[in-house]
Formats: C-alpha cells, sequence, structure tokens
C-alpha cells in the first residue's frame, strides 16, 4: 500500500468530513447517462449531493475604519460553506428571475463575467448554463481597453461583475447596444466602497444615456424565490455555443475559443473518471476565465466534494487558506509551488540552526509542510498551467509522498496528456509535423520531432467571429496546431522539446519571445551576437553571448569585468525597451567564437538555428540552471547561519543574487532589485527573506521603490535594527490591528524629570530670535528656511537647521543643493541670508536626542526660543510601525527638546490625510477625540497618515501637561512658488501630468466622470502655492504663543476650475493638445507616447502613477474637509494680500503658465 493508499484508509476510519467527501458510484454514473443535456447534467450533479457541502468561502466583519470612519470588511479565520443543494435553489432563483422577470436573459443571450473566482462567480456561471444562454467568462485584472474590445466583439445582454471590479466593467461596457443588466456579484451592502460602487456605476450608465439595470445577485436571488419553478433549457441541438473563453497565449490580442454545449456537458460528466475512489476537498486560487481555474471546480463537484475560495487573488492568504481547509487534493502551479519550497527551506535552515544534521532536518520540515502547513490530509495532486522542474517535482512529491500528475492541455482543444501519455479520451488523434525552419523533422533520431497537432472531441469549432484566425489554427483534416514541438519517445507518449514560433512560457506562467529579444539585445552595447536560451519548468532565462570585437580586445585580460559590462549593457537596453524584468536573462555564457551559417548554428537568412544552438549549448545551459539553483539553497542557507556577523550590505546583495539566482558577480551594492530580474511576487519572497535574516519588516513597496537599490535596504534595515528606542510595538503592542490615542502617552518616549519639570519652566520669550526648523532641505522645508531667514534678518536673529548628513559641511551642502540652479537670484538671496543668520547643525529626527551631541542638545535647549517641525519620512507605502522612527518618535524629541530648560512653541507640519473621511471631523478639535483610534491597514498611505496624527496626539498631550503652545498645519498639494524660477516639485503628480499632456500633445475631453453630451462636469483642483502656503505657516505658527490651533491648509473654493481648465488654458497659452473624447483612446494613446519619451523625460512623466487615471475620476466641489478656521485666519492676519483684504487663492492661468517656464527652467520641455 502506498503512503497516500494507507493515509487514505487512515482518513476514511477517523475523519468524519472525509467520509462525507466519499465519492457516490451512483450520482457519478448518472452523469454519464447518454442524451442528458446539459442543465440536466448539472441538475442530476447538484440533486444527487444536495446536503454535502459544494463551495466554501471565507467568513468576513464589517468594522469602522478609524482612520476615515468608513465601514469596511475583514476576514475572519474560519470558512463558510453552502451545500449543492443550497446552491441549485440559488441557481433556480436566478433562472426564475431570468425567466418571468423583467429584463429577461434568454436561451442564446451572452452573459459575460468579470470578477476574481468565488462561490457567486460559479453560482452565476451555472445558471447561465442551465439557461442555455452563453457564457463569457473574462479577465478580472485585464485593461479596460481589452475588456472593451472582448465585450464589444461579444456585445452581452447581461454583464456579471464582482464589486471590486465593477468600475472597470462599467467602464469598459459604456456604448454596449444590448446590454440591459448588469448583475454585481461578491457584493457585500454593510461596506461602504461596495455601496458606493453600486451607486457610481448606476449614475455612470445612466449619465452615458444607457438603460441599464444594475442590481446585486443578492437581489436577483430574492426576486427569483417570489416567481414560479423555472425550466432547465433543453430546446434546440447540443451543437449551439454555450461558452466562450478569451485566450491570449503568447499571440497578444485576446481571441474568443468557442465551445459547444456538447463540450461543455462532457466537461461536466466524464471528467468524473480521474476522481471515482478520492474524496476530494481542494482550494481554488487560479481566475475561472482560465482553463485550470475550472478544472479545479470539475475535480471537486464530480465526485461530490468541497471547493474552497481563496478571498484575495493576490494568494495573499494562501497558506492560511490551506491551513484552514485542510484539502484533500493539491491543484498547483510553478510559482505556489517555489512559494512552498522557500517555506520548507526556510525551515530547514532554522532546523539546522538549532542542531540538527541536513537529512533529519528535511525529514522533519516536510512533515510540518504536508501537516500543519497543507492541514495532514493530502493524498493526491496535479500540476497544471505550465512543466516543473524536475528538482521541484522531486521535493513537492517527497513532501506529499505521492506522485503528483502532470497536465498538459491547451484552452482551445481541452487535456491532451497525463504524464507524457496521451488522454484518450478525449484525443481523437495527433501527429507531429516537421518543422525546418528550426530543424525539426519526424524523421530524427532517436525519435521523430516536430510541432504537436491534435484533434480533440472538446477542441473549440474555431474562434468566436475570427475566421481568418481559425483557419490558421486548424490543419485542413481538422488537426489543432499547438505551437509546441514535441519528441514521440513511443506510441503516444510525448516529451516537450520548443515552440515553433519560439514564444516559450516560463515556469510562471509568463510568455516570453525569445526570437523577439534576441533582436533587441542584439541591438546592446558590447554584444555581436546573442541566443536567447529557456526551459519552461524555470521561472528566467539565460542566454550565450558573442561580445563585439572591440569589446574582446578591451577586456582581453579581464573576462570578469567583461561580463558585467555586457550585464549592465543588457539592462540598459531592458530598461529602454520597456521589457519586463522576466525578460533580462539571468546569466549567460560568454562565447567568444562567432556563429555562423558554416558551423551550422545559422540559417541563411543569418538566424540562430535553435536546435542547432540547443545541441551544441544546451547541456552547458542546463548545467548553468542546475548550478545557480544549487547555489541559490546554500547561499540561503550561509546567509541564514551569517547574517548577524556580517556586514549588513554583504548579506543583502548576497540575498538577492541567491534568490534571483543569479552568479557571484552580478549584483553590485548600487543594482535595483527590479532592474536584476526582479518582480512583484520575487520581492515578496525576498522580503520574507530579508524578516528571517534580521528580524527586521522590510515591505514589498520599499523593496520595489524606484529610489531603493540594495545599498539603501541596507540602510534602512541598519536603521531598523540599531534602534534602542520607543517603537510601535513598545507604544501600542505588537501585530495590532487597531491603535489608540491614550496609547501615545509622553511617559513611553521622555524621561519623568523632564516631563516632571515642564509645568514650572518659564513661558515663552516674546521676542522670537531663535528658530530650530527640521527639514529644511525638502520641498516645503526649503522656503520655510528662506522664509524664517528673511524675518530673523530684521532682527538681527539665527535659524538653526537640522539637517542629515555626514557632518555639519555636510549637510550645509545638502541644504545649499536643494535650492538647485534654476534661479541665481534666490540662490544669492539664500547665501547672503545664510552668511549672517544660518547655522546647519547635522542631526537625524530619528535618533535619540536627534542624532546630536550633549553640547549641542544643551545648546539648543538654552537659545532656542521657536521649533518648526516638517521634517518627516514621506512615504505613502509603508506602514506605521516603519513610520514611527522618524515620524513619531521624532516628533517625541522635538517636545522633549521644548520641554528642557525653557518652554519653546512647535510649529508641526501634518497631513490631511489624517483628517480626510472622518466623519464630521472639527479643524480645531482635539484629535484624541476627534480621532481617538485608528485602523492599521495596507490602504494608501495609512502608515503616514497614521503617523502624522499620532504626532498631533503627543503635542495634545505635551499641551494638556504644561500648556505647550502648538500650532499644527494640514496641507494637501502644494504647488510651484509663483516668484522664484523652477521652484516646482519635480516628482508630485500635478507636475508629471502637466509635463505629460505637453509632451504628449493629447488630453480626454474630461479627466472626471458624469460629463454628458460631450459637456464636461463642474470640478475642482485642490492645490495652494508654496509661497502662500509657507507664509501662512510662519504667521500664524508665530502668531500663536499661548494655545494650540489646527488648520487644515486646503483651497476650499468651488469654483469649477479643474484639470481640464488646465488643458484650456495650456492650449490658449499655444500649447498643441488634441482633445480626444474616448477616455480609453486617449489613455491608450497617452501611454504609448509616454513610453516612447526618451528616459529622462519618461522617468519624470506621470507613466509611473498612470494607474490613477485608469478610469476618470470623481469631480470634487472644493474641500474634502472643513476649512473655516484656517480662511478666517488668512483674512484676519491678511495673508498673502500686501495689507489688502485678503483670502485663500485661487489656482489660475498664470500659475499654470509659471508651471511650463519652471519646467523649461530643468531643461524638460
Amino acid at each position: 500500500m502506498t503512503d497516500a493508499a494507507a493515509l487514505t484508509a487512515k482518513l476514511v476510519e477517523s475523519d468524519p468530513q472525509f467520509q462525507a467527501a466519499i465519492p457516490d458510484h451512483e450520482v457519478m454514473d448518472s452523469l454519464l447517462i447518454p442524451g442528458l443535456r446539459l442543465s440536466q447534467v448539472l441538475h442530476a450533479l447538484l440533486t444527487g449531493y444536495a446536503e454535502r457541502p459544494v463551495m466554501g468561502f471565507r467568513s468576513r466583519e464589517s468594522v469602522v475604519d478609524p482612520v476615515t470612519g468608513r465601514t469596511v470588511d475583514r476576514l475572519l479565520p474560519v470558512f463558510e460553506t453552502i451545500t449543492y443543494g443550497e446552491l441549485r435553489e440559488n441557481i433556480s432563483a436566478i433562472l426564475a428571475e431570468w425567466q418571468y422577470g423583467p429584463n429577461a436573459i434568454g436561451a442564446d443571450d451572452f452573459v459575460a463575467t468579470i470578477g476574481f473566482s468565488s462561490p457567486d462567480y460559479v453560482t452565476l456561471d451555472l445558471a447561465t448554463l442551465m439557461n442555455g444562454s452563453v457564457s463569457i467568462p473574462l479577465q478580472h485584472n485585464a485593461s479596460v481597453a481589452q475588456l472593451r474590445m472582448m465585450l464589444e466583439e461579444t456585445n452581452p445582454r447581461l454583464v456579471a461583475a464582482s464589486a471590486d471590479s465593477l468600475d472597470l466593467a462599467v467602464e469598459a461596457a459604456l456604448g454596449l447596444t444590448e446590454l440591459r443588466r448588469v448583475v454585481v456579484f461578491d457584493y457585500r451592502p454593510d461596506t461602504d466602497d461596495h455601496r458606493e460602487k453600486l451607486t457610481a456605476a448606476r449614475d455612470r450608465l445612466r449619465e452615458a444615456g444607457m438603460e441599464v439595470v444594475v442590481e446585486s445577485l443578492a437581489e436577483v436571488i430574492a426576486n427569483g424565490r417570489q416567481l414560479p419553478e423555472p425550466v432547465l433549457y433543453t430546446a434546440g441541438d447540443d451543437q449551439r455555443t454555450a461558452l466562450i473563453m478569451y485566450t491570449s497565449g503568447s499571440t497578444g490580442a485576446p481571441k474568443g475559443a468557442t465551445f459547444t454545449e456538447w463540450t461543455v456537458t462532457r466537461f461536466w460528466s466524464s471528467g468524473a473518471a480521474p476522481n471515482r475512489d478520492t474524496p476530494i476537498i481542494n482550494v481554488n486560487f487560479l481566475p475561472l476565465n482560465h482553463l485550470a481555474g475550472r478544472v479545479g471546480l470539475l475535480t471537486a463537484f464530480i465526485p461530490g466534494g468541497t471547493c474552497y475560495f481563496v478571498p484575495e487573488s493576490d494568494l495573499s492568504t494562501l497558506f492560511e487558506d490551506w491551513r484552514l481547509a485542510r484539502p484533500t487534493h493539491m491543484g498547483v502551479v510553478p510559482r505556489v509551488v517555489d512559494m512552498l519550497f522557500q517555506h520548507y527551506q526556510t525551515r530547514v535552515d532554522a532546523l539546522m540552526a538549532e542542531g540538527a544534521d541536513a537529512a533529519s532536518a528535511d525529514r522533519t520540515a516536510k512533515t510540518e509542510l504536508r501537516e500543519d502547513v497543507l492541514g495532514g490530509r493530502v493524498v493526491a495532486g496535479m500540476l497544471a498551467t505550465a512543466p516543473l522542474s524536475p528538482e521541484m517535482k522531486t521535493f513537492l512529491e517527497s513532501s506529499l509522498n505521492f506522485h503528483l500528475l502532470d497536465l498538459y492541455g491547451l484552452t482551445e482543444v481541452g487535456g491532451v496528456f497525463r504524464d507524457g501519455k496521451i488522454s484518450r479520451p478525449p484525443v481523437l488523434d495527433y501527429k507531429l509535423v516537421d518543422v525546418p525552419e528550426l530543424g525539426y523533422y519526424t524523421t530524427d533520431k532517436p525519435h521523430p520531432r516536430g510541432e504537436l497537432l491534435v484533434k480533440s472531441a472538446t477542441a473549440t469549432p474555431g474562434y468566436y467571429k475570427r475566421p481568418e484566425v481559425t483557419a490558421e489554427v486548424f490543419d485542413a483534416d481538422g488537426y489543432y496546431r499547438t505551437g509546441d514541438v514535441m519528441a514521440e519517445i513511443a506510441p503516444d507518449e510525448l516529451v516537450y522539446v520548443d515552440r515553433r514560433n519560439n514564444v516559450m512560457k516560463l515556469a510562471q506562467g509568463e510568455f516570453v519571445a525569445v526570437a523577439n529579444l534576441e533582436t533587441v539585445y542584439v541591438g546592446a552595447p558590447l554584444v555581436r551576437q546573442i541566443f536567447v536560451y529557456g526551459n519552461s519548468e524555470r521561472a528566467y532565462l539565460l542566454a550565450v553571448i558573442v561580445p563585439t570585437e572591440e569589446t574582446l580586445q578591451r577586456y582581453t585580460n579581464s573576462p570578469l569585468d567583461m561580463k558585467n559590462a555586457i550585464r549592465e549593457s543588457l539592462q540598459r537596453t531592458a530598461r529602454a525597451n520597456h521589457l519586463h524584468s522576466y525578460e533580462l536573462p539571468a546569466d549567460f555564457i560568454l562565447e567568444t567564437t562567432p556563429f555562423t551559417i558554416e558551423s551550422g548554428m545559422l540559417a541563411a537568412v543569418g538566424k540562430p538555428i535553435r536546435p542547432k544552438m540547443i545541441e551544441y549549448y544546451g547541456g552547458r545551459l542546463e548545467q548553468l540552471y542546475a548550478d545557480l539553483a544549487d547555489a541559490r539553497v546554500q547561499e540561503l542557507r550561509l546567509l541564514r547561519d551569517t547574517a548577524q556577523q556580517r556586514p549588513i550590505i554583504e548579506t543583502v546583495t548576497e540575498a538577492a543574487q541567491a534568490l534571483l539566482g543569479m552568479s557571484s558577480d552580478a549584483v553590485r551594492p548600487d543594482h535595483h532589485f527590479i532592474d536584476l530580474g526582479g518582480d512583484s511576487l520575487s520581492a515578496l519572497t525576498f522580503s520574507n527573506l530579508l524578516r528571517d535574516l534580521f528580524d527586521v519588516e522590510v515591505p514589498v513597496g520599499v523593496i520595489t521603490g524606484p529610489a531603493a537599490d540594495l545599498r539603501k535596504l541596507a540602510v534602512y534595515i541598519e536603521a531598523a535594527r540599531e534602534s534602542n528606542i520607543a517603537t510601535a510595538a513598545s507604544v501600542h503592542g505588537s501585530n495590532v490591528a487597531v491603535i489608540n490615542a491614550d496609547e501615545l502617552t509622553l511617559d513611553k518616549f521622555i524621561d519623568a524629570e523632564t516631563l516632571a519639570n515642564a509645568s514650572a519652566l518659564p513661558a515663552p520669550s516674546s521676542a522670537v530670535r531663535t528658530v530650530l526648523l527640521t527639514g529644511a532641505n525638502g520641498y516645503l522645508g526649503r522656503f520655510l528656511c528662506l522664509e524664517w531667514l528673511q524675518r530673523l534678518a530684521q532682527s538681527d536673529g539665527q535659524l538653526i537647521c537640522l539637517v542629515r548628513g555626514d557632518d555639519n559641511d555636510d549637510a550645509l551642502a545638502r541644504l545649499e543643493a536643494a535650492y538647485g540652479d534654476t534661479d541665481q537670484a534666490l540662490l544669492d538671496e539664500f547665501r547672503a541670508l545664510a552668511r549672517r543668520h544660518l547655522r546647519v547643525v547635522a542631526a537625524d529626527i530619528a535618533q535619540p536626542r536627534l542624532g546630536v551631541d550633549d553640547a549641542t542638545w544643551e545648546q539648543l535647549a538654552r537659545e532656542v526660543d521657536k521649533i518648526v517641525h516638517p521634517a518627516a519620512l514621506v512615504n505613502h507605502v509603508l506602514p506605521y510601525n516603519q513610520l514611527f522612527g522618524p515620524n513619531v518618535f521624532g516628533t517625541a524629541e522635538i517636545i522633549r527638546l521644548a520641554l528642557t530648560t525653557r518652554m519653546k512653541p512647535v510649529t508641526y507640519l501634518s497631513t490631511m490625510a489624517v483628517a480626510m473621511a472622518v466623519p464630521d471631523f472639527d479643524e480645531d478639535g482635539d484629535i484624541r477625540a476627534v480621532s481617538p483610534t485608528r485602523h492599521i491597514g495596507a490602504g494608501y498611505a495609512n502608515g503616514y497618515a497614521n503617523s502624522k496624527w499620532a504626532g498631533e496626539v503627543l503635542l495634545r498631550e505635551a499641551h494638556d501637561l504644561c500648556g505647550l503652545p502648538a500650532s499644527v498645519f494640514r496641507s494637501d498639494m502644494i504647488l510651484t512658488h509663483r516668484l522664484y524660477s523652477g521652484q516646482l516639485n519635480v516628482t508630485d503628480a500635478f507636475t508629471r501630468m502637466l509635463l505629460s499632456l505637453v509632451l504628449t500633445g493629447i488630453a480626454p475631453r474630461s479627466f472626471y466622470q458624469g460629463g454628458t453630451n460631450g459637456d464636461r462636469p463642474r470640478a475642482h483642483y485642490e492645490g495652494l502655492p508654496v509661497d502662500f502656503v509657507t507664509e501662512a505657516i510662519t504667521t500664524l505658527g508665530l502668531a500663536n504663543s499661548e494655545g494650540f490651533r489646527s488648520y487644515d491648509v486646503m483651497n476650499p473654493h468651488d469654483d469649477g476650475i479643474s484639470v481640464d481648465t488646465f488643458v484650456d488654458w495650456l492650449i490658449e497659452d499655444g500649447h498643441t493638445i488634441d482633445i480626444i473624447d474616448d477616455y480609453d483612446e486617449w489613455l491608450s494613446r497617452f501611454e504609448t507616447a509616454l513610453r516612447g519619451l526618451p528616459d529622462e523625460l519618461r522617468r519624470s512623466s506621470v507613466l509611473p502613477l498612470l494607474d490613477a487615471y485608469r478610469v476618470p475620476g470623481p469631480p470634487r466641489r472644493g474641500a474634502d474637509t472643513p476649512t473655516d478656521m484656517f480662511r478666517k485666519a488668512v483674512q484676519d492676519y491678511k495673508i498673502g494680500s500686501d495689507g489688502n483684504s485678503a483670502d485663500i487663492p485661487h489656482i489660475d492661468r498664470a500659475l499654470i503658465s509659471k508651471y511650463i517656464s519652471d519646467l523649461r527652467a530643468h531643461r524638460l520641455l
């Protein structure tokens, strides 16, 4: 008896859930009765297993987000299930509503579904099939343009969209002539975001002049339950189209493979054979628009098992889902196996560090993986979507203790072979045909080789509305051309060799056109010839490179230097051509002898002959793969053993090298992880590895950030490790979901003696002659610096700026550099004032006592009259605990200084993110009462907003303790300076968009939702010039010497001045900008134009932020939070008025024109 068979027998005896899932042969056989139509097969399936659980989904609870005041949902660590009978009743209600309700959905009507896999998705899909309608599952992560193409081609009567995909679906569906209904599934009405999306969808369709009913799936089911029993569709014949699955594969534009009702019926009936005796409980994490996702359904449903669905498409919960569901069957893809292997390897290293030998560590780690991670019940499994490397397959099979079934199939034909052996049925016949251009022939020895052509009972009749493409993929005898070159090692037994069109599928599922890559890389400096090599069992590419003659001569005695120079050349070329990270060879072999026709390496036209190349270099390249894989395991183990004893930068560099499978000479500290071939998935693995090595959280956003090279990652880690200060965990507790204002008490940051003496300190000086300013080299900070220098010059005072630097001179140089070289008069003024009134001190706000020595600290405590504190680590990705040091502890140290020796009023720069969406936000209220709790989450700017909120709380605590005067300013978008040339924030979203509009010369009719009949909606853009903001902060902060004041520094005017207005002004100023009515067309052309810009302009454009513009934005009507206090103060103090009546300024045409001048000063225009 095998291990799997023994475990099965044990579970049958001891596990009630396993027992209850034993397949019922009578039900399974009932699905195979000749003549049954699809609706009848599905009804028999759902009825036969009526009492069994069919699908599981994660429970959720509604909670109020303390940051936004909005109701959101939170995952709970438990699955709920519904039974086959309940599923049948829900489907019956849907059919009744579709057949008897208004806006009926009939047989042969098209129903498109957009969303990730879920029980709701399956319910709608099965209802569509049983109604005789045509099911069209579409990608939930496609672009609007791609979805629109597919929707316009099929013109569905009903679009079903998940709540999370609703915006995307509606934008793509605009203009569909047959569309009558939109059904929203996975909709949670208690969630504010879902309710608003539903309302927005209705508004958007109505404004577009479309009479479309938008309703939730729950409403459809509830209405259907009140209607007569529906009729199962059995009319017509079973050769009608029942399913259209869009596939792009390797050839770009999506195309819809059609499937008849007969074929879909076969999927749902004869698919029972592989699982007739195995109880199936599985976890489905693949999308249902992909064949592999549907295989997971069939595997569970037909034998009466249960299919659990992951709640997140990014697989972030997959390990927890496995533990909760305890599957009996594993369907895996290579990237998931990689995740399991990384978990296993980490555990092996930990066990060996504890003293275990390699063999026992391997056994223990695999046992824990099998028993704890996967739940101890897996008795069968299969691999799909791409081949798995031999070592990975060996790892997984040795962990699970059974053979993993390796499936090969294609969307267009279904399953073709299992473990290399042809699947009969459904395959009717196959053949190999010569591929002479690649050198593959059926006469090859020892085995015939050629492109595999398949004739299958389950093959698509063709692509929907694409007769010319259909004709291309089927030969005259009805065999489908797979594009895969195979070797026939025995009758009905095949082995994969190559791709006919030189497009291969890597282990993570990405298609790579190697011939195109060769064309790109042969144009790289230093490269004469290149052969790009891949293996579908590997996640990355290799290459053989012949350097140019000049390169060979230059590096005659330095092959390592030559390889590094060529590698950098490839990286630059990849960036210039916008290649994906996986399209960059991870390593390569240097060849000094050119490829020639005479050697048989090149065809007569000069193209590489791949079989000859593989024959000559394949062994060495495969060995390089094996060496890199072995080195990765050994290096990661060594790193874990030595991380605490070595320089951090060495460990970080070698960790990146090992993780990405690169050679030891391939990675330098100045390299960026993404440029080395990393992607978001490997960045997550890298983050976990760094946490294991250093016990420090390094978020994926830090790793993939545009400025984060490996050296900066090391600095980040070092700062986090060496910090011996209050932390988020010490203040709030570890791994908390909510933080409370009452946890932020001063005694957790400041010594008791300082706090005890604070109440007896002398009152602040009425004459402010010495001011301490932090963050002076930031965008706002440089103008606060100049403003204070100008004011202090009138009283012969002094400004002390704390700036990070190696020493005071270096800090001064960094401050001066912040002003740039775009306005000489500004620089001259700064230097003249600085000589008499400025002192720069090298400091670090995240360090105790601001990182200065005791003498400097004591001098600052004695001499400073006022503190202005704009310094912060501004990062909208990092979590609260990562920002706690500079932004919370740093503010506490400012308060410590303000309460040492003499009291010093504090001006504190916060952010509007603190106030955004907090219900009934009080501009000048006590933040501890206005926002007493905050939710810790992964939302945009959640960590940053919470860290600035914490600073406000600490200042309130200090004010209560001893009356410390404090002024808080919450700002939003800060715009360019109206006087000084070139003084804009080059990297902010506003500057990037204006630059991009002028460079590309195209803009949409409107950037906002809601326009009708070509009219633009009234909207407002929020922003204030930096010179006004600087004057307001300085004036109001200086005026407050006793109390506590808070101001929301925003532009509150409902003035109709929007981005659309800015486009008009640019056109009026003579810039050529074409207006494009269709937003999606504009976006597509805009993105193409941006990608075609030269490197420097592309980096400065809005391209990195383009996701924010994928759909038109909602029109704003003034400020999002109260500004009454700020506006009154501006008027009372006549800020920006030259003594006349004052008000918060509007954005005007002169400011937009000034932006263009500033961009020219930076040589960007």
